[in-house]
């Protein structure tokens, strides 16, 4: 199967170039969300998008706030406040119209639940999973279009680290098998927390389950034109049964949110 490019963007103008540039699909965050890892952007950004003459599918980032700093919480753990905004952003771009269902667009949303302090982690970490109850309501208010499950899933992920060996890690299976019990089609991830690159080995083990659970993985973290060749072969995405999307902002440097062209052009040569 051939291997495609999501471009999470921010903003309707970063939207437009992604397209131009040949991204195959894109992930819709608020301008000057960035630093936070990508909110939940606006209704006139998904109508400027919507305006654009093509097929490529829109994803919208539904988050209602980015980490917060120094209070020692979890991200990705939301208050009853913060879930019916969620709840609320979902209805009104669901509502707009302007989605296609038959172009793959959707929405793209995480929540967890931490559980108590058990197993093999650290006392002051305590274990978390995915928040069924909640994402199954997002899931459900969302149908008819596309759900991914974003990068919450490497918290999940993470609970095992101290589990050198992979086959006996069971956090991130147990995580898989709850998306699929919510109803999620995809899920974005690098393996645990870091860049993808340094995950491979988990992310292999992640991609071959998805497959057989009809999940689509997205590959994400730190994907870059100096190593998506590397992690297309060692992850064989070519070789697998699903379509398989590399998930890449291709941003010129870490203050700019201006995707680059340079760097959209030097990833869709590698993938090929």
């Amino acid at each position: 199967m051939g291997i495609g490019l999501e471009i999470p963007v921010f903003g309707a103008s970063a939207a437009s170039t992604a397209i131009q540039l040949g991204a195959s699909r894109i992930e819709l965050n608020a301008a000057g969300s960035y630093p936070d890892g990508g909110l939940t952007p606006s209704l006139e950004d998904l109508e400027h998008v919507a305006h654009i003459d093509t097929s490529v599918p829109v994803r919208i980032m539904i988050r209602p706030r980015g980490p917060l700093p120094g209070s020692g919480k979890r991200d990705f753990v939301y208050s009853d406040e913060e879930f019916d905004e969620m709840e609320a952003s979902i209805r009104k771009f669901r509502e707009s119209g302007l989605l296609r269902e038959e172009h793959g667009d959707g929405f793209v949303f995480g929540i967890l639940d931490e559980g108590s302090q058990s197993g093999n982690v650290d006392a002051t970490r305590a274990r978390c999973r995915v928040d069924r109850e909640r994402c199954r309501a997002l899931v459900d208010l969302a149908r008819p279009f596309r759900t991914v499950f974003h990068r919450a899933f490497d918290e999940i992920v993470s609970c095992d680290d101290d589990i050198s060996n992979l086959n006996e890690r069971q956090a991130w299976k147990t995580g898989l098998d709850d998306l699929l019990a919510c109803g999620f089609d995809v899920v974005l991830t690098s393996g645990g927390l870091g860049r993808a690159i340094q995950n491979v080995g988990m992310l292999d083990e992640i991609i071959t389950k998805a497959e057989k659970l009809g999940i689509e993985i997205i590959v994400g973290g730190g994907v870059r034109k100096h190593n998506v060749n590397e992690l297309a072969q060692r992850l064989d995405l070519k070789g697998r049964t699903y379509s398989t999307h590399v998930h890449s902002a291709c941003l010129s440097n870490s203050d700019s949110e201006h995707v680059d062209s340079g760097e959209v052009a030097g990833i869709l040569s590698r993938l090929g």
